[in-house]
């Protein structure tokens, strides 16, 4: 029996420290994360540096979606670029799907004003 397994591909930019976050936040779904773990060191050069991580990460995109949802919720000035299901959706999509999200009880009342907010800055 042959099983289907989605990788997708993203990229995180921010602090180093929190590349190892994002993929700790991913394996709690239940994810398998591959990055490189960008070099750090211990001085404020490093602190106050940003870098951009590619990610390979296998599982089902509702399950990266909500790792990262989750991961944002804890580090909000962190950026994940290139993801395909949120790069082709409007706005007022977008803010649909939250709201779905809260409705079905996938998300907290919390977690569903910080995304619309997230959202809404984007404008």
């Amino acid at each position: 029996m042959a099983f289907d397994v989605d990788v997708t591909r993203f990229t995180y930019v921010g602090p180093p420290r929190y590349a190892g976050a994002l993929a700790q936040q991913l394996e709690a779904h239940g994810l398998s994360a591959d990055y490189d773990a960008p070099y750090e060191t211990k001085d404020l050069a490093t602190t106050m540096s940003v870098v951009a991580v590619a990610f390979a990460v296998t599982g089902p995109m509702t399950d990266i979606l909500a790792g990262i949802r989750a991961f944002r919720g804890r580090f909000p000035g962190t950026q994940i670029k290139g993801l395909p299901d949120e790069g082709d959706r409007s706005i007022r999509e977008r803010l649909t799907q939250l709201d779905e999200l809260l409705a079905d009880g996938s998300i907290s009342v919390d977690e569903h004003a910080q995304q619309r907010n997230r959202i809404l800055s984007e404008l």
